[in-house]
């Protein structure tokens, strides 16, 4: 009688799921690799937004940096070419325009890449909207007109007469003629002195000059008193260098001139006048070369001396670069064999051996 080894059951799961174990690690294997090599991809160029849309021009203005490889670029807007194609050698930098953006539209900008295989991922940024003319038009001082000097008030001086005194004419003086002696025959002849008459003179007395007396200063101007309570706001929290954003202020003195100005900038914004309501609107742009981090926009009324703050988020728009895409060739193969070696294990597992389950003393 042969005696029959009885095996034991499922002695072949261990290989399946070894199997399956190896499978998992391929295909995460795969799924990763994709994002690891698009972050780690230096043939990728970057670049950020220096400059956008605003009163003054509709333009906007993208800093590139290439990447490893020789690329073609081209700015975009909504997808569609807006600017001409850029050739970037390998490390080059360029800064691209494209064309100006219309009063009150708003646009995605992005940039198209093309390299020696064909189109890849385009770097992508986010929307800009220029403001309307007529908001510009609100905002904006007025050209061509001086501003309205008076002239200063002068007290006038009193006005003095002074007598006018006429000299007396000198005198002529008088000289008698000689008298001729009459001979007397008992006396010597006598002969009579001549009589002169002093001239005399009349002095001319000058009157003392009159000073005007001072001018007497108007007093103090009392300063304008604001109207309502104080406050501002900002059309976005967060702005890029570059960009353009819509400042608003209330509780100013009617008629005033009021100054927008960025921390940490010497050159103000804007000089607007506020409304019959003490309200301003004014339209700025970031200035391209502002510190990045958080600022503050300040409101100074220049007559009642009214100011107000508002804070602000300054940062740069960087592209999220994406890589060429995932491989998804590779991920597909490597998910087919995943299902196949499941495919396979579960076969295996599921058909043990004749033989492993033999009886004991089973004849052959």
């Amino acid at each position: 009688m042969r005696s029959a080894v009885s095996a034991v059951p499922g002695a072949h799961r261990p290989a399946a799921r070894l199997a399956v174990t190896l499978a998992v690690l391929l295909l995460g294997g795969i799924v990763t690799a994709g994002p690891a090599a698009a972050i780690e991809d230096p043939t990728r160029p970057s670049g950020r937004v220096v400059y956008g849309p605003n009163c003054t021009d509709g333009f906007v203005r993208i800093a590139v940096t290439n990447g490893s490889e020789p690329l073609t670029l081209t700015m975009g807007y909504d997808g569609v070419a807006a600017g001409p194609a850029t050739e970037l050698a390998a490390g080059a930098q360029a800064t691209l325009q494209g064309r100006e953006v219309d009063w009150g539209t708003t646009v995605v900008v992005d940039v198209a890449v093309e390299g020696a295989d064909g189109p890849e991922d385009p770097l992508t940024f986010r929307d800009y909207t220029r403001p309307t003319e007529a908001d510009c038009a609100a905002v904006a001082p007025p050209t061509g007109t001086e501003p309205t000097t008076s002239a200063p008030t002068t007290t006038p001086v009193p006005t003095t007469t002074v007598p006018t005194t006429t000299p007396a004419p000198a005198p002529t003086p008088t000289t008698p003629r000689p008298t001729r002696p009459t001979p007397s025959p008992t006396a010597s002849p006598t002969t009579t002195a001549p009589t002169t008459t002093a001239p005399t003179t009349t002095p001319t007395t000058t009157p003392p000059a009159t000073t005007a007396p001072p001018a007497t200063p108007s007093g103090p101007t009392a300063a304008p008193t604001p109207s309502g309570p104080l406050g501002g706001t900002v059309s976005s929290g967060q702005v890029s260098p570059g960009s353009v954003v819509t400042v608003r202020g209330t509780g100013f003195t009617p008629g005033e001139e009021v100054t927008v100005s960025l921390g940490g900038v010497a050159a103000p914004l804007a000089t607007v006048t506020a409304d019959e309501l003490g309200r301003v609107e004014a339209v700025v742009q970031i200035p391209q070369d502002v510190v990045l981090g958080s600022a503050t926009v300040q409101l100074l009324g220049r007559a009642s001396a009214a100011s107000t703050a508002v804070d602000l988020e300054i940062a740069a728009v960087q592209t999220r670069d994406d890589g060429r895409g995932a491989p998804w060739p590779l991920m597909a193969a490597g998910l087919a064999l995943l299902l196949l070696a499941v495919a396979l294990a579960a076969a295996a597992a599921r058909r043990p051996r004749r033989d492993d389950w033999a009886s004991p003393g089973t004849p052959g």
